[in-house]
């Protein structure tokens, strides 16, 4: 069966959507045929084929509020649907670029395939600006949704936290984030590259994996670390790196809390630390990948509570520990405490492989979306 997907963009370009449009991919291969409608950063035009996914790359004309700008996408995703290839479309949302061209779409061709939204994230704006643009934007929105034939969470919790989708909770199935089979499975050398990375760290440390952005909540780790009693490394780059710079050298943390930067491996840094700590301030995390990538691994982690998927994935006591969110007093106690018992942190990393292999698998994402398409579709597997 073929699924026309709609997103912003696809990897190596990063990004939490990106991330999941190529996992979904890879996890369905075998039952779906994925053909992903994306913008390019860089190159031409171009579709490449590999297996059963094909990515079609139309190059973009700038971006506009974090959107791309793809004038020919319109045009292109019509002649699609004009094909009647794809008996379902998939939308990736937040995504107003491609929002905007299924409505044109629509307006112009009867719909005769199914439509579902994946609801990824709320639109979280500050500026009154972006406010009052994303207002007249929203009756195009609305305008897709009233076709929508199902919608798609990662988690219960997107749904009942959000603002824009709960209303359609009776049409919400759940098709988890995963990670590849194989991410599960310690390689060999692994261990050593991890014991590598403890030693040229010093010792012990504390891991944050992520983009430098506001949304982290690195503050509040800032502040926290001179009551860690032990070492933190930063992984990750972002507008927000000379800032923590001087704020970690104002505070004469240098010696404690490591900015390391972006790394091509990751894997060595989840295995050689002790856990890790996601101290999300916002619902702009709306699920932290990052934590089932540690949690994979059999490493306990440290979340702030806010009430996303967050906090769906790491459960308070059962796999790691919650405080409350921009607590730096709370999120240092809280690491304390798994640092000053082993035996505790071994427990909750265990049951982080355990849930994460049960529930965040490429296994378990094939397992809930072939289904649910399928039925959707009036397909039988």
């Amino acid at each position: 069966m073929r699924l026309l997907h709609l997103g912003k963009y696809y990897p190596p370009e990063p990004g939490g959507m990106e991330a999941v449009l190529k996992s979904f991919a890879e996890a369905t291969g075998g039952s779906l045929s994925n053909y992903c409608l994306v913008a390019a950063r860089r190159g031409k035009t171009r579709m490449e084929t590999s297996g059963s996914t094909t990515v079609h790359y139309l190059r973009e004309a700038g971006t506009f509020l974090l959107a791309p700008v793809l004038p020919g996408l319109p045009g292109v995703l019509h002649s699609l649907r004009r094909s009647r290839r794809f008996p379902a479309i998939l939308l990736h949302y937040p995504n107003p670029t491609a929002t905007l061209a299924l409505a044109l779409s629509l307006l112009a061709r009867p719909k005769r395939e199914k439509i579902v939204v994946w609801n990824h994230s709320d639109i979280l704006l500050e500026a009154w600006w972006k406010r009052a643009l994303y207002a007249l934007f929203r009756p195009i929105e609305e305008y897709v949704f009233r076709r929508t034939d199902a919608f798609v969470a990662a988690t219960p919790h997107h749904v009942s936290s959000s603002v824009t989708f709960r209303r359609f909770s009776g049409r919400t199935a759940i098709i988890p984030y995963a990670l590849p089979d194989s991410w599960f499975e310690v390689r060999e050398g692994e261990e050593r590259s991890a014991a590598e990375v403890r030693e040229r760290l010093g010792g012990p440390f504390l891991l944050f994996v992520g983009r430098l952005v506001p949304y982290k909540g690195l503050s509040t780790l800032v502040r926290a670390a001179d009551r860690i009693r032990c070492r933190v490394a930063i992984v990750g780059t972002g507008p927000l790196e000379a800032e923590l710079k001087g704020e970690i050298a104002a505070r004469g943390l240098s010696d404690r809390v490591f900015l390391l930067g972006g790394v091509e491996d990751a894997r060595p840094y989840f295995l050689g630390c002790e856990f890790l700590v996601l101290p999300s301030v916002s619902a702009l995390e709306g699920f932290g990948i990052v934590q089932i990538e540690a949690m994979a691994l059999g490493k306990p982690v440290v979340s702030s509570d806010l009430q996303s998927g967050v906090t769906y994935v790491n459960r308070h006591g059962e796999t790691g520990l919650v405080f409350p969110v921009g607590d730096d007093a709370e999120l240092a106690e809280a690491c304390n405490r798994l640092l000053s018992d082993p035996e505790l942190a071994k427990r909750l990393g265990e049951n982080a492989r355990e849930r994460t292999l049960r529930m965040f698998s490429y296994t378990a994402m094939a397992e809930a979306a072939v289904p649910f398409f399928a039925r959707l579709c009036g397909r039988t597997r």
